[in-house]
């Protein structure tokens, strides 16, 4: 069942916020959207122009609600009817809204000069601050990074908070503090054959907990990713997710390794369908069988060529990866060559080392053109059905990651 929203009246304290929630919620621009409460404060409805899912319909009322929004939702069949006697304020659509058979291309428009100047404050911040700006530090990088990040000519935007990183590290910090000192007390008050039993059991539920650690990290980055004002969720079970890693993991190792290319499949597809941009979820339809003679040819050259067909078949399986995820009915293209590859990882590690590390902006800049310029997506894909769900998370997990120095990155 599908529903219409319509605002009556706003009675909020400040419009800019209203504005800025609403712009988000409908996917329009801030002037657009201001516009609308300026009516609204007058007396004059706005009615949403497309029809909203029943479960989308209830959360975006009760957060508008929230925001000092007189919201009416009620069920319609067919097209949305405006307001008799109000003028139409449809939401301006791009273009680009529907892509079809054409492929359509990402783009970086960042370069390294800046993200050293952004690390170079960063550094300076950080020392004065004894490391505490090491979080604000974080996210300004990402910003830049995902700012610079385009699609069908609108940038990506990323919404976290250095705040943010810092309570997820104090939390996790917190924890850690506490299971130390619990440690100690076994170790002096019962013994100390306990307290490396303890310690033991302790380690073992670290590592245990990284693919829940995993789950928390990419919603909360998903989740401050967004791209038209769409932002980008994931919902994931942490418990699904320890238990997909645990029973891989186990079978890998009694295999040998020779179930690797099925436990990665399987991981992706985890990663990726719990993925969504608004209400349309990714999918992904690779399976292991399907790689599993590159993995073992791979077994045989890798060796054999001094380590190099390595970078031929990770090539190889990034190209399998994105052409087997799909968003709607467009699918993902990423036609990297070997060579290409290869050239990519040899010259990072060249700058990196003749810099003295001074490169890494560069490295960092090369690495994500290097994605957008091969990356596309084709397909059938209707962008101006798509509305925002809200859905929010903490950096807990991030930030327990970053601790242990687990890197986030998945797929």
């Amino acid at each position: 069942m599908s529903f219409q929203i319509t605002l009556n009246t706003w009675s909020g304290t400040s419009k800019a916020e209203a504005a800025e929630k609403l712009a988000k919620v409908f996917r329009m621009g801030n002037q657009k959207a201001a516009s609308i409460v300026d009516q609204l404060c007058q007396g004059l409805p706005w009615r949403f122009d497309r029809r909203v899912p029943d479960q989308q319909a209830d959360t975006a009322s009760t957060y508008l609600q929230s925001l000092g929004f007189a919201v009416d939702i009620q069920s319609v069949e067919g097209e949305i009817e405006p307001l008799p006697g109000t003028p139409a304020m449809a939401v301006p659509q791009k273009e680009e809204s529907r892509i079809a058979a054409d492929s359509y291309k990402f783009k970086f428009q960042g370069d390294g000069r800046t993200l050293l100047n952004i690390n170079f404050i960063n550094l300076i911040k950080t020392v004065f601050t004894l490391g505490i700006y090491r979080f604000w530090a974080k996210t300004n990088v990402r910003q830049y990074i995902w700012g610079q990040t385009m699609f069908l000519g609108d940038r990506f935007s990323y919404h976290g908070t250095g705040k943010e990183l810092m309570h997820g590290a104090f939390r996790f910090g917190g924890i850690i503090v506490l299971l130390g000192l619990i440690n100690v007390y076994i170790f002096f008050n019962i013994g100390p054959a306990e307290g490396e039993i303890f310690s033991d059991l302790l380690s073992l539920l670290i590592v245990v907990a990284i693919p829940a650690l995993l789950v928390g990290a990419w919603r909360y980055r998903l989740s401050r990713t967004a791209w038209r004002n769409i932002r980008f969720s994931f919902r994931g079970k942490r418990m699904d997710a320890t238990l997909l890693y645990i029973v891989g993991g186990v079978i890998s190792a009694l295999t040998l390794g020779l179930y690797w290319p099925f436990f990665k499949m399987k991981t992706e597809k985890f990663w990726r369908e719990h993925s969504w941009f608004g209400d349309v979820q990714f999918r992904f339809s690779g399976i292991g069988k399907e790689i599993f003679g590159k993995y073992i040819l791979a077994i045989i050259l890798t060796p054999l060529t001094l380590g190099f067909y390595l970078f031929w078949f990770t090539a190889e399986l990034k190209r399998y990866l994105w052409s087997h995820t799909h968003v709607g009915e467009a699918t993902f293209h990423f036609p990297v060559r070997g060579r290409d590859y290869m050239s990519l990882k040899v010259t990072n590690f060249f700058i990196l080392l003749f810099t003295l590390g001074v490169g890494f902006p560069w490295v960092v800049v090369r690495n994500q053109k290097f994605l957008t310029d091969n990356l596309s997506l084709a397909g059938n894909i209707e962008l101006n059905r798509i509305v925002q769900e809200m859905k929010d998370s903490g950096a807990f997990g991030e930030e327990a990651l970053d601790v242990m120095d687990v890197p986030i990155d998945i797929g």
